[in-house]
């Protein structure tokens, strides 16, 4: 089974009237590409069409680079290109495009949080803050895929359980969008389920996962109801994400404090 699919598939389709929104901004001028481009210490930013494209690849391929160890630009590659087939740009039938992309962004949005949030610390004592060989693997793993697939369902539970016709729409949507049938049904499954948040914050092993399920979460609801902006505080505190990081990735995905 191919969580990252699924999750490609939820974010494109879109679980909330906000996903669409979110993600565009969190690939253009206010999220991704300026904070990198900032933190390259770039003078401007790429033009829309190019973050959307081979730049979004290219600041990744640089903040990666293989120079201090990290991941060398072959790994990134095509990231940004990947990005537009979550924007609806790309070729459905490229099977696994949609999920790489789909964990790439996830993972940019909660390293780049957390590693802006740390950046006093690497400054004390010289170090870089490149992003390691390890942290790349664990960004696009199948069991960080899983809990970033439970966090966004999870999500949808906040103000309460996901009423039946909105699990044959989003069960709908799936199937338009290639997935198997046993994926369909662990989404229909996860989503009958009664709200658990401790069980999925126990499940999670560390701040970048972390991160990168709450990333995942805003991209699944407006956060428009005291019951939604209350369920992301507990994530937040359950997870043990700061103010600063919490506040860096609802700015690079244009959605408001809770």
């Amino acid at each position: 089974m191919s969580f990252s699919d699924i999750v490609g598939q939820l974010i494109q389709q879109g679980m909330s009237s906000a996903s669409q929104g979110r993600l565009k901004h969190a690939l253009g001028e206010g999220g991704l590409g300026s904070l990198m481009n900032n933190a390259l210490g770039r003078d401007s930013v790429n033009s829309q069409s190019d973050k959307q494209a081979g730049g979004l690849g290219d600041i990744l391929g640089s903040l990666f680079g293989s120079s201090q160890g990290g991941a060398s630009n072959a790994q990134i590659g095509g990231i940004g290109a990947l990005a537009g087939s979550l924007l609806g740009g790309g070729d459905g039938a490229v099977k696994g495009a949609l999920g790489g992309s789909a964990m790439a962004v996830l993972g940019s949005l909660a390293l780049s949080a957390l590693k802006n949030w740390q950046q006093g610390q690497a400054e004390n004592d010289g170090t870089v803050n490149k992003i390691s060989q390890a942290e790349i693997e664990q960004i696009s793993a199948p069991e960080t895929a899983e809990l970033c697939l439970k966090g966004m369902i999870s999500a949808a539970k906040a103000d309460g359980r996901i009423q039946d016709d909105e699990m044959k729409r989003i069960g709908g949507k799936l199937e338009e969008g290639g997935v198997t049938t046993e994926e369909r049904q662990f989404v229909l499954s996860e989503m009958s389920k009664p709200l658990d948040l401790a069980g999925l914050i126990n499940e999670i092993p560390n701040q970048q996962v972390g991160a990168q399920v709450y990333a995942a979460s805003l991209l699944a609801i407006t956060v428009d109801t005291e019951s939604e902006r209350a369920y992301m505080k507990q994530l937040a505190a359950g997870l043990n994400l700061d103010h600063q990081t919490v506040a860096r990735l609802h700015q690079m995905v244009g959605a408001s404090a809770v």
